[in-house]
């Protein structure tokens, strides 16, 4: 039998392995998803408001345009905005990138104060426009893409938080 003393070493070695980023591979924690006649960022609510930057770059040319926002951790409610457009309370950053194009390779990702979880998935135009409704192409635990129903897309990504 294992007495209290002994549970303490197990519980402190999963609570530092879980505070490093050493746990399980993460849920999806960015999405696009269609949003009219363009697409949307889709991103986890964390009720923290933790600090979140989102970028999406092009990955078929040498140069590198590329798009990125950031928050200060006060975004509380935006979970959802028009992807290219930097929503209130948000940071622009690089914005060589403007439009997406046929034919180009896109990559996108996010990154959390304190989180080193990889979050970067491709894709190209040809994947958005065969979102339905509420799918969101999102990462694929294990790599590549998948797309989800919004409901559980969001439900995934708050593992991230």
């Amino acid at each position: 039998m294992l007495r209290p003393r002994r549970l303490l070493l197990p519980a402190a070695v999963a609570l530092l392995l879980a505070l490093t980023g050493c746990s399980p591979a993460p849920e999806p924690t960015v999405g696009l998803q269609r949003d009219g006649d363009g697409y949307a960022v889709v991103v986890p609510l964390c009720p923290n408001g933790e600090v979140l930057s989102v970028s999406v770059w092009e990955s078929s040319s040498g140069a590198r345009a590329e798009w990125t926002v950031s928050s200060d951790g006060a975004n509380g409610a935006i979970d959802r905005f028009p992807l290219f457009v930097t929503p209130p309370g948000w940071t622009a950053g690089d914005h060589d990138l403007t439009a997406l194009k046929p034919g180009t390779s896109y990559g996108t990702g996010t990154a959390m104060a304190a989180n080193t979880r990889d979050t970067d998935f491709g894709f190209t135009l040809a994947d958005l426009e065969k979102l339905k409704g509420d799918e969101v192409l999102t990462l694929k635990k294990g790599g590549g893409t998948t797309r989800l129903k919004a409901r559980k897309f969001r439900a995934n990504a708050l593992t991230f938080c």
